[in-house]
């Protein structure tokens, strides 16, 4: 692996880190809030029960000065009571349910009952249990017309729907956070997808400079070595030119593929004048035969005669006898009479870096051709020529008519 390809699986694993402590963090801060809120719900629904109890008691003792009497009936009822409470005066405690072991410390009795006297309503408190499991939670009311005042307490203890509540909480966290990190490190490594690639072409292209280049330059160093007499300065020549076509091939290859489709402009074109002015530029030019009748198409001049030369030169260079350009409305057609292609390898080619011969080229140039088709919404074919060959066609998008 290259550092450049380490360097992004570093990337990637921080990315999915970071992704994953702060998908924990907020669901953990949810979670709190979710566990205090129903935390808060539950004592709100302590304290109006706890209200209500009081409320009853207080009615259930009738008084017209300082002392109080309870109704048989009231008293009877009290066992059915599930809370504790207890009915307290200056003088101390006059009932006390289960025990006065429940009851809050003397401190918090007299600071309830003071401030039930006071306000005249129902006063909610919370006080530090004396025993484990006695109430904590505290409602004091006082009764009308005496010095006697009614209180009613609840633990605060957890209940067990909270503390399953709170253990859903917790297990839904981590499902979560493990389904988030793998999700983030799924689409980290989706997004990185497009600097791979660009890394794994560069890297393409890298080694195919260093291989094509190579042979030339190998064959120069021999002759010089050699003799420097003119037919071996030809030979020099030779390799020298073809070396500089390597060079540009392999320059238009990595300044189409860096490019933006979406940077050209298309625009309708006279395609056979492309083409016509395309082959000129070609070596060998004149054994190929040009068949072509007026036609138009939407595209980018330049990239479209890029394709012309590659198509022609690929023909040329690998072909025999004739070559044929032909167009035909939006269809280009270059046919050669060569060895072809075998069929299970016409895909690779169009890929790049793949060659029909050792040591015959770049493999870019086809590659070109599917890339130039591809910006233009073209499509791509080869197929096999008669009586042998290769016949690569392009077939574009009908033009608008005006």
């Amino acid at each position: 692996m290259t550092p450049e390809r380490r360097q992004l699986q570093r990337l990637r694993w921080r990315g999915t880190v970071l992704f994953a402590v702060t998908t924990a963090l907020c669901l953990v801060v949810l979670a709190v809030m979710a566990s205090a809120i129903d935390s808060r719900s539950h004592t709100r629904e302590t304290y109006r029960e706890l209200t209500g109890l009081a409320e009853q008691l207080s009615r259930s003792a009738a008084s017209s000065g300082p002392d109080i009497r309870f109704d048989p009936q009231d008293v009877a009822t009290w066992t059915t009571v599930d809370r504790t409470f207890a009915y307290v005066d200056r003088a101390g405690i006059l009932v006390a349910s289960p025990s006065q072991r429940a009851l809050p410390s003397s401190a918090t009795l007299i600071d309830l009952m003071a401030r039930a006297r006071r306000s005249g309503a129902p006063v909610e408190s919370t006080a530090p249990a004396v025993e484990r499991d006695a109430p904590s939670d505290w409602v004091a009311l006082s009764v009308p017309y005496s010095d006697t005042v009614v209180l009613a307490g609840a633990s605060a203890a957890p209940t067990p729907e909270h503390r399953r509540l709170d253990l859903l909480l917790v297990v839904t966290v981590v499902g979560l956070c493990a389904l988030g990190t793998g999700l983030g490190h799924l689409l980290s490594g989706l997004a990185m997808r497009p600097a791979i690639r660009s890394i794994e072409q560069h890297e393409q292209f890298l080694r195919e400079a260093a291989h094509e280049l190579r042979t030339p330059l190998a064959v120069m160093q021999l002759a010089l070595e050699a003799d420097r007499s003119p037919h071996r300065l030809a030979s020099i020549e030779t390799q020298v030119t073809r070396m500089s076509a390597l060079v540009s091939r392999l320059l238009d290859r990595a300044r189409i593929r860096g490019a933006d489709p979406a940077s050209f402009e298309l625009e309708p074109v006279r395609f056979d004048q492309v083409v016509e002015l395309a082959v000129e530029d070609v070596p060998g030019a004149g054994a190929v035969r040009l068949d072509l009748r007026p036609s138009v198409v939407v595209g980018h001049a330049d990239l479209l005669a890029q394709a012309v030369r590659n198509l022609t030169e690929n023909a040329v260079r690998h072909g025999s006898g004739d070559v044929v350009v032909r167009v035909r409305g939006v269809v280009l057609e270059v046919t050669d009479q060569g060895p072809g292609i075998p069929a299970h390898r016409r895909g690779a080619v169009l890929e790049g870096g793949r060659t029909t011969a050792v040591g015959s080229g770049t493999g870019t140039g086809l590659a070109i051709v599917s890339w130039v088709a591809e910006v233009h919404g073209a499509s791509v074919a080869l197929g096999d020529a008669e009586p042998s060959g290769l016949r690569v066609t392009m077939t574009f998008p009908e033009a608008p008519s005006r």
